[in-house]
């Protein structure tokens, strides 16, 4: 029977052990832990309050603060006061935390962009850069429609969107001083690319087809334009466009400094038309050589500047495409008898403005991987550096360099630009996906120190009544309060 040998030996255990029931309960012990319970469960609830009032403040300080309306106009200026347009002496380094031009306006800007890195992330954005100071903000409209190259107004107020993810209807007309979108009509379903604007801001040429590609043909509404649009003349002041059906497959074009001309690239011949569509001349330029898009009349009428042409030629000729970096600038006279031109402009990535007759604003990258802006003096060859970009590992988190594209400046404002020291960067209020992130988060940590102190505020209930010194008032229990 060995289970009753063993319970016979528990028996011995247990009578061996001591008898003493331990020290009395104290008169007022009851009272005590009557007490202290309700002071922890004031604590309790203090706490809960406090972590949710906690929560609530951390909400509204980085949600609410800074949350412009819909359209936020700029800051007035002086009424009759002119500034000259400055650039920051060092652009600025990527950052998720920059936000929207319809959620908070920067006013006029001096340079638009496409910014960031797709290596291994799509990290892209397209910014404008205030005028007037260090403010940075995203496109709103860009990532919607597919991430078209656009075009800045040359007073810097303005930004011009197509569409790159098919054919759209309209044009998308963003103020950079409201925040506003006005949608421009072209009358029907067409794939867009823009090329240029005139300096009186009034006039938009652009290419334009109504080709449909056929699915699985690998087209893009670049190409489609480039291999069959025809040229269209953009009136902003009244909505309409003019096509010129005789311009076939533009590739560039730059407006004449009065606006009333324009000059078009198709093939290796430069089209000089009047705005109604009277042909003036036509300038052969050589080949393997293009003009340069968007700002390639001289301020004074007499050159046309034209860079490095890249990509492959259609059966007819026509050349697809631009090159952007590792040419020079070199210039082709429109006046007859005029002295010749000045020696051609080495190593320029991409002509973005004229200062004045003499003088270029172009993006140079002397070392590789950082782009400057400097000015070109045309007679020597001299370079002035007016500002630089960030060249280092901030995008994708840190893993690779950012990448520039489409760079522009605002070609009114260039004339009368100077520099100004870069400051601490105005991106305006984080993005709402950010601020409702961040607040999660740190509600979350909120709580959870919250749900810590609860725990600790059970365990010492717990050991109130569990612990026997704590019954006779002993130094575990502390001095009653």
């Amino acid at each position: 029977m060995p289970d009753v040998r063993e319970a016979g030996r528990m028996r011995e255990l247990f009578a061996l052990l001591p008898g003493d029931p331990g020290p009395p309960f104290t008169e007022d012990y009851l009272d005590r832990v009557i007490a202290r319970g309700r002071r922890a469960v004031r604590r309790r609830r203090i706490g809960a309050v406090a972590a949710g009032t906690a929560v609530l403040l951390v909400f509204a300080a980085i949600v609410l603060p800074g949350v412009p309306p819909r359209v936020r106009p700029a800051p007035p200026t002086h009424p009759g006061r002119h500034t000259a347009a400055t650039v920051p002496d060092r652009f600025a380094g990527y950052s998720v935390f920059t936000s929207t031009v319809q959620r908070s306006a920067p006013g006029r800007a001096v340079a638009l962009y496409g910014y960031g890195s797709g290596a291994l992330l799509t990290m892209f954005q397209q910014l404008v850069v205030g005028a007037d100071a260090d403010t940075y903000r995203r496109i709103d409209a860009w990532d919607r429609r597919g991430r078209p190259a656009g075009l800045l107004a040359p007073d810097g107020t303005r930004v011009l969107l197509g569409d790159d993810a098919g054919p759209t209807p309209d044009l998308l007309l963003v103020d950079l001083t409201t925040g506003r979108e006005r949608s421009v009509a072209l009358g029907g379903a067409l794939e867009v690319r823009l090329l240029a604007w005139s300096p009186d801001g009034r006039y938009v040429a652009y290419s334009a087809t109504t080709r449909d590609p056929a699915p699985g043909d690998g087209g893009t509404v670049g190409y489609d334009v480039q291999q069959g649009g025809t040229l269209r003349l953009l009136d902003l002041s009244t909505g309409d466009s003019r096509e010129f059906a005789s311009v076939r497959r533009p590739s560039a074009a730059a407006f004449a400094p009065d606006s009333a001309r324009v000059a078009v690239q198709e093939a290796q011949r430069v089209h000089l038309l009047q705005l109604d569509g009277h042909e003036d001349r036509i300038v052969t330029v050589a080949p393997g050589r293009g003009l340069a898009p968007r700002v390639g009349w001289s301020v004074d009428g007499r050159l046309l500047a034209t860079v490095p042409w890249d990509g492959a030629a259609s059966d007819d000729g026509t050349v697809l495409g631009v090159a952007v970096s590792g040419g020079d600038v070199g210039f082709v006279a429109l006046t007859p008898g005029a002295p010749p031109p000045p020696a051609p402009a080495v190593d320029v990535v991409r002509v973005l403005g004229w200062r004045d007759a003499d003088h270029l604003v172009v993006a140079v990258a002397p070392g590789g991987h950082e782009l400057e802006l400097a000015e070109v003096a045309l007679a020597s060859g001299e370079r002035r550096v007016l500002s630089r970009f960030d060249p280092g590992l901030s995008c994708e988190l840190g893993m690779q360099h950012c990448e520039i594209l489409d760079l522009q400046l605002a070609t009114g404002l260039v004339p009368e630009l100077t520099v100004r020291p870069a400051g601490s960067p105005d991106r305006g209020p984080w993005p709402w996906s950010l601020r409702v992130l961040v607040a999660a988060l740190i509600a979350a940590a909120l709580l959870f120190a919250l749900y810590l102190s609860r725990r600790r505020a059970a365990v010492r209930a717990a050991d109130l009544e569990t612990d026997p010194r704590r019954r006779g008032g002993g130094p575990a229990l502390g001095p009653y309060r």
